[in-house]
């Protein structure tokens, strides 16, 4: 009796974290959500890298960029994607990170911050 409940808690245990895995895709190509000064983002993401092109707005000014990263699972629905970015005219460059958040393979929000 113990070793069926033991067996049918880890089913459930493995079927949960299964689920939760699944939120990261291995692969996503389209539209990100805006996260404070950056938006209209796209991009793809492959699960070990994320390529992105977006707006950041800073004051009045509005700078397209682009940007690369290296991504690891920081949870089983967020990626930690650190890299570099870089400002369309090459007026703004350096290192920066992102973490995505992810709901069933679809990114929900973002968070980005720079590297020092």
């Amino acid at each position: 009796m113990r070793r069926a409940a033991a067996v049918a808690a880890g089913a459930g245990l493995f079927g949960a974290m299964a689920l939760a895995a699944g939120d990261i895709p291995t692969r996503y190509s389209g539209s990100f959500p805006s996260a404070g000064s950056v938006s209209n983002i796209t991009g793809t993401f492959t699960g070990k890298s994320l390529n992105l092109k977006y707006t950041f707005i800073r004051g009045s000014s509005f700078m397209p960029t682009t940007a690369s990263y290296s991504c690891a699972p920081s949870a089983p629905n967020k990626s930690r994607c650190a890299g570099q970015f870089k400002t369309d005219d090459g007026q703004f460059a350096g290192r920066a990170f992102v973490q995505v958040t992810w709901k069933v393979g679809q990114p929900v929000s973002m968070h980005f911050g720079m590297k020092h």
